[in-house]
């Protein structure tokens, strides 16, 4: 009943909003055709609109509904910027509501009619949300607007400050932590300087409905949209090569003529003499940083390009596959790094604004309004990410299929039958932990399958060979998860050849070996009879990231039949558990289950936390993507420190906005 009743009155105050606009439009045009009885292209303009009205009502009603409204909308853009821009129209500020006309109350009222419909459609209802750069209206709007101004001599000026709109509207609906504050910055430097400087009458009160009409869906949805971060981006990250590619020569050429326009400094009559050194030692950095920052995004959009075609091949689109894609290529530590090029590209451009501030020249203040929200994007997205993607993982898996044990670990003779029934019983849980590793994008070191038993030599070798793997050379994995199903004795150790065995500390020593100092974690998941024992004393282990994921059985034991533990249930319960979405409530209570998981942790397990940039990592992944000529900023060691300042101020101001 709700729904129903918030679509009727979104309806009606749909039609409302529209009728009250072209009648405060119609009243506008009489106003101004009064006023320049001279001017012929009033009485065009008035002709135009009574088409514009004829054709969106004859198609609305002739079925053509969204051509209609989209007409619509584009006209509704003419008329607002023919509105704001005449010579009878405002050049101050508003003072007081003696300065309104009826023109300028219908439209007001117009917009405040549409801000209700959009409240009550996001309060009283769920409208469906989908990722966007722009929504149709918001494009028809602003050409529509943009046509407005075509006849006029500042259409440059103005074509700069729509774009720097355009802009601002793609921050909000990628929910851009810093877009609130962007707009701020629009909307001061605008009004303040941008119109003064182009020189421009406006009216201030149909130009700031626009711009209410035009931004105030979009910058409500970022409260209301519950779509996740890589929902919000899914377009963006599904986008082709070519588009992606296009897209950061498009930022690169609007970089060029930011700093283009940035050098008319030199044309300031009043030029202060330490102004132009001071711009030309701070465009050294400038370009620095910003060869960086373009390069920077072209591997970015290459790691997406990557996921996205995994995504593909996979044929999973969904938010948790995208989240473990990203996990398996190392997108995390990328962006973390590469949130630290642009933070300096950011901090970069306000020194250059700062430098070659220019109040009288519209078109730096229009492109300025163009780069931040442009950096500033780039910025969040990959802050976001990086706090969000998880870490990266390797496996690996050692099956032995000899589960026919006395409880003094001595070996009972199978008979063929059972022998050949336990090969195939490990032969599956071969399949199911490689489908596990493949399913949730751990990178599978390998497994190893062996009927006649493991050496102690072997074993060591091996699992010290994976505990030394890294993503990157010198950047570890986040996470290691060794997998054992086989004989072991009555305290849990791996039963192995000639009569040795290998114990927890062992590989507990192997792992300290090797990744002490990283802050890495260990999972070892032991599908074998008695390893409920190394559960007991792991708590004990300290300074170390290790957890313990096994079984105890349920079913009573036999000493004549021996050991019958049963193999791969705890393998094919571990599976269920983290591949299957929706579980009952009973999940843990079927009478079915022959075994019982146990988990254990280290004292320190919960103190873990992925692996933040060093200044080495820093230097390692310049040396690895930048040309020889950038690798000296790695020399500058307080780099990780200072940006840990800048970008936890930065996160401040931008919570701060949002709230």
């Amino acid at each position: 009943m709700l729904t129903k009743l918030s679509s009727k009155l979104a309806q009606y105050s749909t039609g409302l909003s529209f009728l009250l606009f072209f009648a405060g439009a119609a009243n506008g045009i009489r106003e101004r055709w009064l006023h320049h009885t001279t001017d012929g292209s009033i009485h065009l303009l008035a002709i135009a609109v009574a088409f514009a009205v004829l054709i969106s009502l004859s198609t609305y009603l002739y079925g053509y509904r969204d051509f209609g409204r989209g007409f619509g909308y584009l006209w509704m853009g003419v008329l607002f910027s023919v509105l704001s821009f005449t010579e009878i129209a405002f050049d101050h500020l508003i003072d007081s509501l003696h300065d309104l006309d009826v023109t300028d109350i219908l439209i007001m009222a117009s917009t405040g009619v549409n801000c209700f419909k959009v409240l009550t459609e996001r309060i009283c209802s769920s409208p469906t949300y989908e990722s966007m750069f722009l929504a149709t209206e918001e494009c028809l709007f602003l050409l529509g607007f943009l046509s407005g101004t075509t006849g006029t001599m500042h259409f440059g000026n103005m074509l700069t400050i729509i774009a720097a709109v355009t802009i601002h509207l793609m921050a909000f609906h990628m929910k851009s932590s810093s877009s609130l504050l962007s707009a701020f910055c629009l909307c001061f430097l605008g009004s303040v300087y941008f119109f003064p400087a182009s020189d421009v009458n406006f009216n201030p009160y149909i130009l700031s409905a626009f711009v209410v009409h035009l931004s105030f869906e979009s910058l409500v949805d970022i409260y209301f949209s519950r779509l996740s971060l890589l929902e919000t981006w899914k377009k963006f990250i599904f986008q082709g090569r070519c588009i992606h590619r296009l897209q950061i020569l498009a930022v690169l050429v609007l970089e060029i003529l930011f700093y283009g326009f940035s050098t008319q400094l030199i044309k300031e009559p009043d030029l202060p003499v330490y102004r132009l050194p001071l711009f030309v030692f701070l465009s050294v950095p400038w370009v620095w940083f910003h060869f960086m920052f373009i390069v920077t995004c072209w591997g970015f959009v290459g790691k997406l390009e990557e996921c996205s075609n995994v995504l593909k091949a996979r044929g999973e689109l969904s938010d948790n596959s995208m989240s473990d894609v990203m996990a398996s290529k190392g997108l995390r530590h990328f962006c973390l790094v590469s949130q630290i090029v642009s933070l300096y590209t950011l901090l970069s451009t306000f020194l250059v604004i700062a430098s070659a501030w220019q109040e009288t020249n519209p078109v730096f203040i229009g492109m300025l309004l163009i780069i931040l929200p442009v950096e500033l994007l780039i910025y969040d997205i990959l802050t976001k990410l990086g706090k969000s993607v998880g870490g990266t993982a390797v496996g690996y898996a050692v099956v032995a299929p000899a589960h026919k044990y006395s409880p003094t670990g001595d070996v009972i003779f199978l008979a063929e039958n059972a022998f050949q029934a336990v090969n195939t019983k490990a032969m599956e849980l071969i399949g199911i932990v490689s489908r596990f590793f493949s399913s949730h994008m751990i990178h599978n070191f390998g497994t190893d399958f062996s009927t006649s038993g493991i050496s102690a030599d072997y074993i060591e070798k091996k699992i010290t060979s994976f505990f030394e793997q890294r993503v990157l050379p010198g950047l570890h994995y986040d996470t290691y998860i060794l997998y054992y199903s086989g004989h072991v004795t009555i305290n849990g150790d791996w039963a192995l050849t000639e009569g040795r065995t290998l114990s927890f500390e062992s590989i507990l020593k192997w792992w300290r070996n090797t990744n002490a100092a990283t802050g890495a974690r260990l999972l070892l998941f032991l599908d074998t009879a008695h390893s409920d024992k190394w559960v007991d004393n792991i708590w004990k282990v300290e300074n170390d990231f290790v957890a313990i994921q096994t079984g105890k059985l349920t079913a009573t034991f036999d000493t004549e039949q021996g050991n019958t533990f049963p193999l791969g249930e705890l393998t094919k319960l571990w599976d269920d558990f983290n591949t299957t979405s929706a579980k009952p409530e009973n999940y843990w209570d079927k009478n079915s289950m022959k075994v019982k998981p146990v988990y254990g942790v280290s004292r320190e397990w919960c103190c873990f936390k992925f692996h933040e940039p060093t200044v080495k990592d820093i230097a390692q992944h310049v040396e690895q993507n930048f040309p020889r000529f950038i690798k000296p900023i790695t020399r500058f060691s307080p780099i990780c420190h200072a940006t840990q300042t800048c970008s936890a101020c930065l996160t401040g101001l931008q919570m701060a906005a949002v709230d």
